[in-house]
Parts: structure tokens; C-alpha cells; sequence
């Protein structure tokens, strides 16, 4: 997928950020960059459900290779 920043300026000036594609905290370098071209700065944030889910994915995934090299070693 490829990464997107999607920006919303609501009716009494917030301004809210997403972004799409990013499955590792690269989303982060782009904080101090949108404060500079927006003039604003950060109050609130978060990481999307999609960063959420790749990170347990990557967890579970070295838990895996951990118990195997355990495994492994213990024959």
C-alpha cells in the first residue's frame, strides 16, 4: 500500500492527521514536519490500528523464532 498522510482542517481550525501505509514508527519523522508547514503543534496522538496490529505481528512472529532456537538448542 502505498504511504499516504491524509490532513482534515475541521470548521473551527483542529487539525487532524492519519496515516496509511505506515506499518513502523517512519509515521513519526513526519511530526515535525507537518507542525512546521501547518504552523501548528502536536497536543494529541496516536498509532493506528494498522501500526498496532503490524507490531503484534512482528512480536509474535520473534516469539516464534525465539522458541525455536530454544528448541533447538535443548536436542
Amino acid at each position: 500500500m502505498k504511504q499516504q498522510l491524509r490532513i482534515e482542517i475541521t470548521d473551527d481550525g483542529q487539525i487532524n492527521v492519519k496515516t496509511i501505509g505506515m506499518n513502523d514508527e517512519s509515521c513519526l519523522d513526519y511530526v515535525p514536519l507537518l507542525e512546521k508547514i501547518l504552523d501548528a503543534e502536536t497536543v494529541h496522538s496516536e498509532f493506528t490500528e494498522e501500526f498496532l496490529r503490524a507490531q503484534q505481528h512482528i512480536e509474535d512472529v520473534t516469539h516464534v523464532e525465539e522458541q525455536q532456537t530454544i528448541n533447538r538448542k535443548g536436542d
